[in-house]
């Protein structure tokens, strides 16, 4: 008699995967339709709205009105004295930092013995050559003395400028070797400490970052498609990131004359080639605390502008600033 139970799994045999499957599914499919629908999230600081009805977007970074100047060293050497902390505010020609300078000031003390050593025979040449140069018979002294006196005193003369001329030159190497500010301003960043090498190369990162933070200028950044929408006379406010209630009015400055490759790509997949044109303006005086950097969105209204006005916008801006220059 054939037994039902051995039957039956003789059967099922050749179906333990497909079973094995179909039960995975059925608890992967349970798992994702029991879980909980996520919430959407509410962002903490709602992005900032146009004021205007047609506007142009930017996104603008704070800089000095100096621009930023990266400073650097004309000779190489050891840092020895930083003499200026981030934050000082500086007037043209003070003291920011110093190389090592004991080997020029052994070089300035040497060249200070040696013209003092030429003057003293200068000076004794000078009386050997006057002591027969006032004699009245000519046939008493040999032409060839007379000759070798006159030459020893002039020869004297030089060598004293030659060594002055060296002597100032190692004085001015010294004052090189002292890093003074160009322009008043305030340090931004300090990138050196005493002891370590100042190159005179091209660094990636400056020894010092300065510039004229006096007033405050707003570098925007549009996009050459929108160019000829903004001119000089359009309205634009900015944004600063996290505060979307408080517009900051700004006011024309310039256009840069050179369309640039975009650095603020804050949209997702823009194309890195897109070539934008820098406009320039100027914070009120009485702004909120803003770091040189920081970003702001800026909207430009562009309610009454055309690419004719733009364009002699532009024309006058660049005659304006050759007239200055």
């Amino acid at each position: 008699m054939t037994n039902p139970l051995g039957k039956l799994f003789s059967v099922l045999r050749g179906w333990k995967l497909p079973l094995l499957g179909a039960a995975g599914l059925a608890l992967a499919l349970i798992t994702v339709f029991g879980r909980e629908q996520a919430q959407a999230k509410t962002p903490a600081i709602n992005p900032p709205t146009s004021p205007y009805q047609t506007t142009v977007a930017g996104i603008g970074v704070v800089e000095p009105r100096s621009e930023m100047l990266a400073l650097g060293t004309e000779l190489p050497g050891i840092v020895r004295t930083i003499d200026v902390k981030v934050g000082a505010k500086v007037k043209p020609g003070d003291l920011l930092f110093s190389l090592d300078q004991r080997d020029i000031d052994a070089q300035i003390k040497t060249l200070q013995a040696n013209l003092a050593a030429t003057r003293v025979q200068a000076q004794d040449a000078a009386a050997q050559f006057e002591s027969i140069s006032t004699v009245r018979d000519s046939h008493a002294i040999a032409k060839d003395d007379f000759n070798k006196r006159r030459y020893a005193s002039e020869y004297a003369k030089a060598r004293i400028d030659e060594i002055s001329a060296q002597l100032e030159q190692a004085r001015v190497t010294k004052e090189r070797m002292n890093i003074r500010a160009p322009i008043a301003g305030q340090i931004l960043e300090v990138n050196v400490r005493p002891g370590e090498f100042a190159a005179n190369a091209n660094l990636g990162q400056p020894l010092m970052r300065m510039g004229d933070t006096a007033v405050r200028h707003v570098r925007v950044e549009v996009d050459e498609e929108n160019a000829a929408l903004v001119r000089a006379d359009s309205v634009a406010k900015g944004f600063l990131r996290g505060d979307t209630q408080q517009a900051l009015p700004l006011q024309f400055v310039r256009f840069e004359p050179y369309a640039k490759l975009k650095q603020n790509l804050a949209v997702a997949g823009q194309r890195v080639d897109t070539r934008v044109i820098q406009v320039i303006y100027a914070l009120p005086e009485k702004t909120p605390p803003l770091f040189i950097g920081q970003q702001l969105d800026v909207f430009i209204d562009r309610a009454n502008a055309n690419p004719t006005t733009n364009s002699n916008a532009e024309t006058n801006n660049a005659a304006t600033a050759k007239g200055n220059g």
